[in-house]
């Protein structure tokens, strides 16, 4: 019986142990298919990345690509760059009104162009659908702005001045006129007295479009007082400097006569001689020909030299940069009389008594009577 027993549990113990055996091989085989079906499926997985990033990288369009229009463009629009705009600012302007066809084509265009940063502000003609690197040579092209200008020449007086101001901005005279009247909106100083003549600073303008005769006049008062201030004129002196530098704009022909008669000017004040300057009672009479009558000697008038004492009550035209600067810095010498003896050259000679004088107006009687 014990033997029996025994024997048969001997049996069963080894029939367990195989069993447990299979069930572990089992267990082991199912362990590594699943590690092996993991590691497929993440091969797979990278696999697949791998091929989509792939495709997605050879066949779809390239972000970085930037719109860009190829030709010269078609139809005309206008085009504003405004005072203290950017080249974003530029580039936004133009896409918005749709000259490029992007904003980031033009600032790689302008990046691209060392000359971008001298566009100007100001109105200019452009057309719609311009490649980029186009529309910024045509904001460089200065014939491509739209410009009011006035070229306004030296010695003139003040109702030409006014003529031309309204030609260029296509206001009536008696608007210019009354725009001259708000001296204060113009910036005209205290020490003109109100007074416009001589201050209209004779040169070439230019303006954007809608201007107005203020504008104009208000430029120009400003480059009178700019031209003073580089000269060295003091506040208090300007008015005195622009009348003797306006006597000499009209009586000078040459620019080497301009210092030289600057110097009869001033040996005479300083001396209380009467300047008897033509070209001041041509400013209160005006006559034709380059001499005045006896009787226009004659007008009562503080403008009239012959008549009065010292310099007149202010400019008698628009004295340009060089009479100004002989105002400033006039000739040293002793002469007192001057008189042009050659009026198609502008010979002038000078004379410090009243005999030598008269010998050169000899002169002068003498080509008359050659020239006619």
């Amino acid at each position: 019986m014990t033997d029996l027993f025994e024997a048969e549990a001997t049996t069963t113990t080894s029939l367990d142990l195989r069993r447990v055996q299979r069930l572990q091989r089992r267990a082991t085989r199912r362990k590594w298919a699943l590690v092996f079906i993991a590691v497929g499926l993440v091969l797979t997985a990278i696999g697949g990345s791998y091929v989509y990033n792939f495709l997605t990288t050879t066949f779809a369009p390239d972000s970085s690509v930037v719109a860009d229009y190829e030709g010269l463009g078609q139809g005309t629009v206008q085009v504003v760059i405004e005072p203290g705009d950017t080249g974003t600012d530029i580039a936004a302007t133009l896409y918005g009104q749709g000259v490029v066809a992007s904003e980031q084509a033009f600032i790689n265009a302008a990046k691209a162009n060392t000359d971008s940063s001298g566009i100007k502000p100001g109105f200019y003609f452009m057309q719609r659908e311009m490649k980029a690197e186009y529309a910024l040579l045509a904001l460089l092209d200065p014939n491509n702005r739209d410009l009011r200008k006035i070229t306004v020449p030296e010695g003139k007086s003040i109702d030409y001045y006014f003529d031309k101001i309204a030609s260029l901005t296509g206001a009536t005279l008696d608007e210019v006129k009354a725009a001259a009247e708000d001296t204060d909106a113009l910036g005209l100083p205290a020490e003109a007295n109100g007074n416009l003549e001589g201050w209209l600073f004779p040169s070439t303008y230019q303006f954007n479009p809608g201007i107005t005769p203020s504008d104009v006049m208000r430029e120009m008062i400003a480059t009178t007082i700019k031209t003073l201030d580089d000269e060295g004129v003091a506040a208090q002196d300007r008015e005195r400097i622009l009348t003797v530098a306006s006597l000499i704009e009209k009586e000078a022909k040459l620019d080497v006569d301009r210092p030289l008669i600057a110097g009869v000017i001033y040996n005479r004040l300083n001396a209380d001689m009467m300047l008897q300057l033509d070209a001041t009672v041509k400013y209160i009479a005006p006559s034709d020909g380059p001499f005045v009558s006896a009787d226009d000697k004659e007008v009562d008038s503080p403008y009239n030299t012959y008549k009065y004492t010292g310099l007149p009550p202010g400019p008698i035209a628009g004295p340009g940069v060089k009479s100004i600067d002989a105002a400033v810095n006039a000739a040293s010498h002793g002469y007192f009389f001057y008189v042009t003896v050659d009026l198609n050259t502008g010979e002038t000679r000078y004379a410090t008594t009243y005999d030598e004088h008269l010998k050169n107006v000899q002169v002068l009687s003498q080509w008359i009577a050659d020239n006619g």
